[in-house]
């Protein structure tokens, strides 16, 4: 498997990073040619978010990912075309870094009214990952043969899903114009089958 390739200007991609419990958010980050407001998707989201489980939203040309860890949500949204995976390994990239940064549950705990003032110097480390995400080395990209377009196709894969697999080879279902294929991977981040599979909705 080749080393994932270049993603060059991330911020060209990724719409905005958001980080909110259920009545307020802590942090948000947009991309610097972004001027929309994501508002009632957070409120949809915030609806629906489930803990420790990845929920993926298609919202014609865009893009979204939220997860909730403990109380707080965190949810990201890129232009149609990013693989989720890449959004994914982003997204657990964020909470560590944020709860390495400031211990939540105390803050939380000994403040009554918590003012996201406090969390605005994290902007900086979400710019930092925005610019510096190949070193970070979250991913990994597959040279995949899709039977039903007949052709070799990029597929990225979050590093994260080795360390907390129970069992190999990893199934993960990739879904592209309007069908989708089941790739198995192994401890090696390895290829090691592909098919069609059928999706309904």
């Amino acid at each position: 498997m080749k080393k994932a390739a270049v993603l060059k200007n991330l911020e060209e991609i990724i719409n905005f990073i958001n980080i909110s419990n259920e009545t307020m958010t802590l942090v948000e980050w947009k991309s610097p040619r972004s001027f929309k407001s994501f508002i009632l998707d957070l409120n949809i989201i915030k609806e629906h978010a489930t803990e420790n489980i990845f929920f993926h939203l298609n919202k014609g040309n865009l893009k979204i990912v939220h997860i909730r860890k403990e109380d707080l949500i965190y949810t990201i949204g890129a232009e149609s075309h990013v693989q989720y995976q890449i959004l994914e390994a982003i997204l657990e990239h964020v909470y560590q870094s944020f709860n390495e940064t400031y211990d939540i549950k105390t803050i939380f705990s000994s403040y009554l009214d918590v003012n996201p003032i406090i969390f605005k110097n994290f902007k900086n480390e979400l710019d930092n990952i925005m610019n510096n995400f190949d070193e970070l080395n979250l991913i990994q990209k597959a040279d995949v043969y899709c039977p039903a377009c007949k052709k070799m196709m990029p597929v990225y894969i979050k590093k994260s899903i080795i360390k907390n697999a129970e069992f190999f080879p990893i199934p993960i279902v990739y879904s592209h114009q309007g069908h989708a294929i089941l790739i198995y991977v192994d401890q090696n981040l390895d290829i090691r089958g592909v098919e069609l599979v059928s999706i309904t909705g």
